[in-house]
């Protein structure tokens, strides 16, 4: 229940993008497949360092501009334990859209799709983009709702503040490094 609260007050706050911070809120356990069939799985991925989740939609324009601060987080952060997770609450019409529509913008994080909602739900979402900042002891450290060009810096400074803290060596290597997600589509175009 508290976090449907801080989350109302942040969405209602102002038109600006909300940084809530809600520091004793544990985040929802779950297990999905990504768009590649490869399980992702929260408890797994905090054992190696803090975990971002990007709740969007490929209709969601702020969602699709705030994509490429959260690539350049997977690709600096992410050999230092970081990981980030797109996960798309687009609708059953756009399903087979997301996996083509994140290849396109050279996502290279894992993108999972929302196909019943769950993980929305879990995580009490009710604006696009959501992104949800988790500390390696399963701690919600911050949700922000809503982007704006620019904002991406003050993000990285509670990514780089959560690294810092944990102390997470620089050599943790990401079970999602380095693989831009494609789609057979995308390869006979070539």
């Amino acid at each position: 229940m508290l976090l449907t609260v801080i989350l109302a007050a942040g969405f209602v706050s102002d038109s600006a993008p909300a940084a809530v911070s809600i520091s004793r809120a544990t985040a929802p356990r779950f297990t999905a497949k990504d768009v590649t069939g490869r399980t992702v799985d929260l408890d797994t991925l905090l054992a190696r360092g803090p975990v971002l989740l990007d709740f969007w939609a490929t209709w969601c324009k702020p969602c699709v501009e705030a994509m490429p601060d959260l690539q350049r987080l997977h690709a600096t952060y992410g050999e230092r334990g970081l990981t980030v997770i797109g996960i798309s609450v687009d609708g059953p019409r756009n399903h087979a859209k997301v996996r083509p529509f994140a290849t396109r913008l050279r996502i290279s994080y894992p993108i999972v799709i929302d196909h019943d909602e769950r993980l929305r739900h879990l995580y009490q979402v009710v604006a696009m983009p959501t992104v949800v900042l988790i500390e390696p002891g399963g701690r919600i450290s911050s949700v922000r709702l809503g982007y704006r060009p620019g904002e991406g810096s003050s993000l990285e400074l509670d990514v780089a503040m959560l690294i810092a803290k944990s102390g997470i060596p620089d050599s943790s290597a990401s079970p999602f490094d380095g693989e831009i997600i494609d789609s057979p589509l995308d390869r006979d175009r070539r």
